[in-house]
């Protein structure tokens, strides 16, 4: 931004804060130029990039910030993509990417419009952030000429070679990483000729001479008919991509979540959008569980373990100054609030979301009931003058499968099965349990005393926050050595989170090459 006739430039650098409890990454489409002469200059986001794998990417940009001419291999790295951006506010992404906003998207539709849904996501996640509790955020910017493939994992990936990967393993380097959000992939999953209501049709105003660049339209639609719509592509199938999200997720990051927005459909005899019936039965059909209880052949498979890294959103936000957009940011930025403040282990549910964006296509309290317990899907509401979260769930019961055979058809439809928060406190466990691993990994004498007082303040001081219930430490959690040898220190930690969950089983292994926690829901 520039002041006073140009002799003053104004360039958003916040100090990074300290380390955050949750961090985000959001993958998709940033229209118009970038700076990228503004990152080349910043030392300390290119030595944060630099940890992830690309040192090579940060050097070649230093040098063309220091006059060195740019080749056609240079292009991708000029324009940013696939490169993560960590961003502490919302003014860091203006100056990276100061025409994202006002620059049409190659893909446009009758609902989705015409502009890139990335810049309102990062707008809404930065909402949650105040002066003592600000939040983290990765963006990685992807090609829109690659449509949908740009988002979703590329096969056969070799995650030890960075510049081998796409956008999506990318993410998956970020090492606190715990959030993904994919505004832009939820874009071009709706249908181009997708409408909504049919607006009263008004004659013509008169012609008069008006300004350039004035916006003549009705206000809430790009196009008046459908008819007016160029030819795009087709959306991908909803499975292809929830089961190739899943899958790459649990391999790769068995520690994160992916927020993904339900598709939206033409529901015969309604007219405004609705849930897309394809995607719902996909959804419904990886949880494993059928309406009666009764288990399904996916339920027997890796592909319902799989499935409880997505966290599915409904509906979508469209406000009286906004188009429509994707929830997931605000979510995001919620839960990253929230975690801040009060623990990864607090759920979101019913506490109000910033800004003026409501709900749309609106539900009413029996429709978000009917989609919270199945397929499982975190439904917003609009109560009381506030926009809210119905209550944090998942579509895939967090028990591995071979517990789930173990219950009745009654216990596995359990609402707590399906509890979003225990998902993200058990991720947020294995993150600190292997970075405190790797702290002491050096230190891989059996006797050593200090491995077991480390463990015990770790979960002593979250009884005292308030994650673990039991009227003293003993009933909280319990810790067990084992003994895997001369080099090797093994612990079997059962803790009583504080949820209707009856206990989660951690297994903590190090030695002289990795230190790894497992975490598992436990029952009985």
């Amino acid at each position: 931004m520039l002041l006073a006739n140009q002799r003053i430039e104004i360039d958003a650098r916040p100090t990074p804060p300290a380390q955050r409890v949750l961090e985000t990454v959001m993958l998709g489409h940033c229209p118009g130029i970038a700076q990228w002469q503004r990152l080349a200059v910043d030392e300390l986001l290119l030595t944060e990039i630099a940890s992830l794998g690309f040192a090579r990417e940060c050097a070649r940009l230093r040098e063309l910030a220091a006059g060195a001419t740019a080749t056609a291999q240079d292009i991708a790295l000029l324009a940013l993509y696939d490169l993560p951006l960590p961003l502490h506010s919302f003014g860091q992404y203006q100056s990276l990417f100061p025409d994202a906003f006002d620059t049409d998207t190659l893909y446009k539709s009758v609902l989705g419009g015409k502009r890139a849904w990335l810049p309102l996501a990062v707008q809404d996640f930065f909402e949650n952030s105040s002066g003592s509790h600000t939040l983290k955020l990765w963006i990685i910017r992807v090609d829109e000429t690659e449509k949908q493939s740009a988002f979703l994992p590329v096969p056969g990936a070799n995650m030890i070679e960075p510049e081998t990967l796409g956008a999506f393993e990318r993410a998956l380097l970020i090492p606190r990483a715990a959030i993904m959000a994919l505004p832009d992939l939820e874009r071009l999953q709706i249908p181009a000729r997708l409408e909504e209501i049919p607006p009263l049709q008004l004659g013509n105003p008169e012609p008069v001479f008006l300004p350039c660049g004035t916006e003549v339209g009705d206000g809430r639609r790009e196009w008046r008919n459908a008819n007016e719509i160029p030819p795009m592509p087709d959306p991908r199938l909803s499975r292809e991509i929830i089961v190739t999200i899943a899958r790459t997720m649990a391999q790769h990051r068995p520690d994160m979540q992916c927020l993904l927005s339900v598709a939206l459909a033409a529901i015969p005899g309604s007219e405004r959008p609705g849930p897309d019936p394809e995607f719902l039965k996909c959804a419904a059909g990886l949880a494993g569980i059928k309406e009666d209880g009764s288990l399904n052949d996916e339920s027997r498979g890796k592909l319902t373990e799989a499935a409880r890294h997505l966290q599915l959103l409904y509906p979508y936000l469209r406000g009286p100054d906004r188009r429509l957009g994707s929830s997931a940011g605000l979510v995001a930025g919620m839960q990253a609030a929230v975690s801040q403040q009060h623990g990864p282990w607090r759920s979101i549910g019913e506490r109000p979301l910033p800004g003026r964006s409501l709900p749309w296509p609106p539900l009413n309290q029996n429709e978000a009931t009917a989609l919270r317990n199945r397929p499982g899907v975190t439904v917003l509401l609009y109560r009381a003058g506030r926009t809210v979260v119905d209550d944090e769930r998942m579509c895939a019961p967090l028990l591995p499968a071979v517990q789930l055979l173990q219950l009745s058809s009654e216990r596995r439809n359990d609402d707590h099965w399906r509890s979003a928060e225990i998902m993200r406190f058990m991720g947020w466990l294995r993150r600190e349990l292997e970075a405190l691993g790797e702290k002491m990994i050096f230190d891989v004498d059996p006797r050593d005393p200090r491995p077991e007082i480390v463990l015990r303040s770790f979960f002593t001081r979250l009884y005292t926050l308030g994650a673990l219930r039991g009227r003293k430490l003993d009933e909280a959690f319990m810790l067990t050595q084992r003994n895997e040898g001369e080099s090797t220190i093994a612990f079997e930690i059962e803790i009583a989170p504080a949820y209707p969950i009856d206990r989660l089983r951690i297994t903590f292994m190090q030695d002289r090459n990795i230190a790894a926690a497992t975490v598992e829901v436990g029952h009985g």
